[in-house]
């Protein structure tokens, strides 16, 4: 009766065991209470067996009642093993945690690693490492929610020959009320299509003549706040405004925030910040095409120095029927800028945040009076998908150079992309350009570009 007893015991706690475990690790009402019901039934039929032992017992002969010694070992063991049957509250708990080498990844963001890898051939011996290999660029990216209501990017980058910058680093809450989202930190502003993206996602190897011109060959990016507003309208179509404020065009200002000057700094009133508004909109001519329209300005009025004003609009199409699961694509994208610089007494030409590339000469004015430049400029390419992985595409860009006196840059840039994977590409193409400022002012150029990305790397803006 005892082994008998024993075992009913051992047995009922072995299968009480891990359901009281489970209900600890989730520590929800639902389950306890399930728990209790489970427990209260377990117990009824331990009761039920024990009585049904009794009565077998009891019907026994008197000599067969006397256990025998294999009985004994067997109680014996039995009891050795009952402690480990039973643990206790904390021992529970832990069994049914991960240990802390496997959780330990689960609190890691999504780390990336992107490599942009170059050769530039050229006749013009003004363009910056001319005839060289380059590893142009290194990005590192961190990406993960910060908890259910936001979520963080960063992405580092490293220049061949220069010094690590944070490109972009910033917080988006992705859960305020009225169709609001923002974002704050240092982040790409959202001028037109192709400032927004990074080196890596660029549809071709350098960056059109018009971005360069006014926000430099690595496109633009500030530090400040964000905000964008889905539009509800009553013909359900799709309207994106945002608002952006930066510091300046020039903010990029070494040195830790709160420490002692050696003199006071200027005076910065909310003239000093640089305001962005940007609308997109996006229309489904059917199931097989579709555009999407933007408009973006641009205005930073500091008190001295260069007032600038840039308007840009962009226009894209888009062909890609469904039917043929998106192996077969054309895009057409078009941007315009329209740059207005008034240059005040004692200020040069251009910001600091729009220098031109490494291999423009351009003749900066400086004037003591003031001075206005007005000038326009855009792009415009078509890109076909011929088959999965294969591209073929040609670029055309004009261009005035901001705050200078007649003179443009032009260019033609055929080029073709082969992605065998969506973690690599290869590129060739050819540019004829022809800058104004230049000794040499036309040049012929071959783009070599080989790309890679290792990690997970969220999707840039469609």
């Amino acid at each position: 009766m005892r082994h008998g007893r024993s075992a009913t015991l051992a047995l009922a706690v072995a299968l009480a065991a891990p359901h009281w475990a489970a209900a600890q690790s989730n520590d929800t009402k639902h389950e306890v209470e399930q728990l209790r019901q489970e427990v209260k039934e377990l117990r009824q039929a331990v009761q039920e067996l024990q009585q049904a032992l009794k009565q077998q017992q009891q019907a026994k002969p008197a000599a067969a009642a006397a256990p025998s010694a294999e009985e004994k070992q067997l109680e014996a063991e039995l009891q050795a093993a009952m402690p480990a049957a039973t643990p206790t509250a904390a021992a529970a708990v832990a069994a049914v945690q991960p240990a802390a080498g496997k959780s330990s990844s689960i609190l890691n963001p999504n780390i990336s690693f992107t490599g942009d890898f170059t050769f530039l051939g050229t006749d013009n011996r003004q363009l910056n490492k001319a005839n060289e290999f380059s590893f142009r660029e290194a990005e590192v990216g961190f990406q993960a929610p910060i908890d259910p209501f936001a979520r963080a990017d960063a992405f580092v980058t490293v220049g061949e020959g220069e010094s690590a910058d944070v490109e972009e680093a910033y917080a988006t809450f992705l859960t305020l009320p009225f169709n609001i989202q923002a974002r704050a930190g240092k982040f790409r502003l959202a001028f037109g299509k192709n400032n927004t993206l990074h080196r890596h996602a660029l549809p071709q190897t350098d960056r059109p003549f018009a971005e360069v011109v006014n926000f430099g060959d690595e496109g633009f990016s500030g530090t400040g706040v964000e905000l964008s507003y889905l539009v509800p309208n009553p013909w359900d179509q799709y309207v994106l405004l945002t608002g952006e404020v930066v510091n300046g065009l020039d903010d990029a200002q070494g040195g830790g925030q709160g420490v002692p000057l050696d003199q006071p700094q200027a005076a910065r009133a909310l003239r000093d910040f640089a305001y962005l508004g940007h609308v997109q909109t996006f229309y489904d001519l059917n199931s097989d095409n579709n555009i999407e329209l933007g408009g973006s300005a641009l205005i930073n009025l500091p008190k001295s120095g260069t007032q600038t004003k840039i308007y840009g609009v962009d226009l894209t199409y888009r062909w890609r029927p469904l039917r043929q699961a998106g192996y077969h694509q054309f895009l057409w994208r078009t941007e315009g800028y329209f740059t207005d610089e008034q240059v005040r007494d004692g200020g040069s030409s251009g910001s600091a945040a729009f220098q031109a590339p490494s291999f423009s000469l351009m003749d900066t004015a400086t004037t003591n009076s003031d001075n206005n430049f007005n000038t326009d400029g855009f792009y415009t390419y078509g890109e076909y998908r011929l088959a999965q992985g294969w591209w073929l595409g040609a670029r055309v860009d004009w261009t005035e150079v901001p705050a200078q006196r007649r003179q443009t840059w032009w260019g033609v840039y055929p080029y073709f992309t082969f992605a065998p994977t969506e973690f690599g590409y290869f590129r060739v193409g050819y540019q004829y350009a022809i800058q104004d400022e230049l000794q040499n002012k036309e040049s012929n150029r071959v783009w070599l570009q080989y790309d890679f990305s290792i990690g997970p790397h969220a999707a840039h803006p469609f």
